[in-house]
């Protein structure tokens, strides 16, 4: 029984020899050059490769297949007897290999017309849409205007339209051109200079979206903004009584820096002085007072200080204590007081008058004393006069004089008229100063009354 078994497995494998042969009989020779060994699968585009074929026996038509991992196009050639015959075939990868990516290596089978088969590989990759663009960009120089992305083709494969549209921190750049096999195109894009000014070095991300045939893929790259340290000092001085200090530091890099500025004041200009901005630290040395102001300065950020010394105040105060002391030391050493008063007097006619008095005041003995009053305009003189008429009238220059020989101490005179208006006057009306000359031990010495005025309202 045993050896019937044995006898039954050599006959069956020696047919299926036999029939192997039969089935094969085929001869070609043929040698496979890539074209495009990558087949692009997101895009349906398939590789290519030329196929070059010498019929050494046998038929002249012949079919190209694989029954596992590609299509291949076209299918049938026709090559006659030692004959050698070049062809191309796209070959795409089959639904189930489409999810893979790498390089995959297939068995493909031609055969004749009389169905005899020669078993044969290819070897191919299979990528998607983003592998077949190699990507490179350069580093971002604070100083540069522009940056150069370069997008090279992988691939021996053209695309005529190819959509690019890069977005960073610093640019937004977006064209259409086309890409010939294994091209490298290098693309010069300008930076947003209001950006780089403002920001901080480090690495930032760089998206590159690339379309083809309404297929689009994503690449993210970093790019890195290198660092450029700089701070920019200015200082700016004006005005004389109202002194004007900007100084003000800018951080003109792209790296964090801190930065201090100080102004000197000594004990006087401090108490006039002022800032727009509160100082971080004051200190006090001596007769002195040094204002500090620190800050951490961000790219394309400033610290500015303006300092402001009003010596305008001081001034004004200085000017008020010379004229105060004057006004002091003029009363106290003037030997003539004079006071001018007016008051309403009432007409039979309803015109207007006033009665105006100078009285006149002698601190210390005084002699050859000629006091002068002015009328006002628009007013003429009452010719009747107080207890002591003047000693001369001039109604040309509207001008009255009294002469007196001489006060004693603290002897005072009256001197009074009486002035009137045809012409109604509403509102302030304002009387000249009375002026006397005198003489006080030989030397002449001159005095002035205080100014007088009356308000007139009208009667509603």
């Amino acid at each position: 029984m045993a050896k019937k078994r044995v006898f039954l497995l050599t006959l069956t494998l020696l047919f299926m020899f036999v029939f192997v042969n039969l089935i094969s009989a085929i001869n070609l020779e043929i040698s496979v050059k890539p074209i495009q060994n990558s087949a692009i699968t997101d895009i349906n585009e398939p590789a290519v490769f030329q196929l070059t074929i010498k019929n050494l026996e046998g038929n002249n038509n012949f079919e190209i297949y694989s029954l596992i991992g590609a299509e291949i196009s076209p299918k049938n050639f026709t090559i006659g007897l030692e004959e050698t015959k070049t062809i191309e075939i796209e070959v795409t990868p089959q639904q189930y290999l489409i999810s893979k990516e790498g390089t995959i290596t297939f068995e493909y089978k031609i055969k004749d017309s009389k169905n005899q088969i020669q078993s044969e590989e290819l070897t191919m990759n299979i990528i998607r849409l983003k592998d077949a663009f190699l990507i490179e960009t350069d580093n971002i120089d604070p100083k540069s205007e522009n940056i150069k992305i370069t997008i090279k083709n992988k691939l021996n494969h053209k695309f005529d339209e190819l959509k690019v549209k890069s977005d960073s921190m610093f640019f937004s750049y977006e064209n259409t051109f086309s890409l010939d096999a294994l091209e490298k195109k290098e693309l010069l894009i300008p930076l947003d200079t209001d950006k780089i000014k403002k920001s901080t070095a480090g690495s930032y991300l760089l998206n590159t979206g690339i379309e083809v045939s309404g297929v689009k893929t994503d690449t993210e790259l970093i790019i890195k903004f290198l660092e450029q340290e700089g701070i920019e000092t200015s200082e700016n001085k004006e005005g004389f009584l109202i002194k004007r200090i900007e100084i003000s530091k800018a951080n003109v890099g792209n790296t964090v820096k801190n930065v201090e500025i100080m102004v000197q004041k000594n004990i006087i200009s401090y108490l006039f002085t002022t800032f727009n901005v509160i100082p971080t630290e004051r200190e006090r040395h001596g007769l002195t007072i040094d204002y500090i102001w620190e800050k951490e300065l961000i790219p394309n950020d400033k610290l500015e200080v303006v300092v402001r010394t009003n010596w305008l105040y001081p001034l004004i105060i200085i000017i008020f204590i010379i004229i105060l002391f004057w006004l002091i030391k003029r009363s106290v050493e003037s030997d003539l007081i004079l006071r001018k008063q007016v008051s309403y007097v009432r007409t039979k006619g309803g015109e207007f008058a006033l009665k105006v008095s100078i009285k006149a005041k002698a601190k210390k003995f005084i002699e050859r004393i000629n006091i002068i009053d002015k009328l006002p305009p628009l007013v003429e003189l009452y010719e009747r006069y107080g207890a002591i008429s003047p000693d001369k009238v001039d109604m040309k220059n509207k001008r009255l004089e009294w002469n007196i020989e001489s006060l004693n101490e603290r002897e005072e005179r009256i001197f009074s008229y009486i002035i009137y208006s045809k012409i109604g006057i509403v509102g302030k009306f304002e009387l000249p100063k009375a002026r006397a000359v005198y003489e006080k031990s030989g030397k002449i010495k001159e005095a002035e009354s205080n100014r007088s005025f009356f308000i007139n309202q009208p009667k509603i």
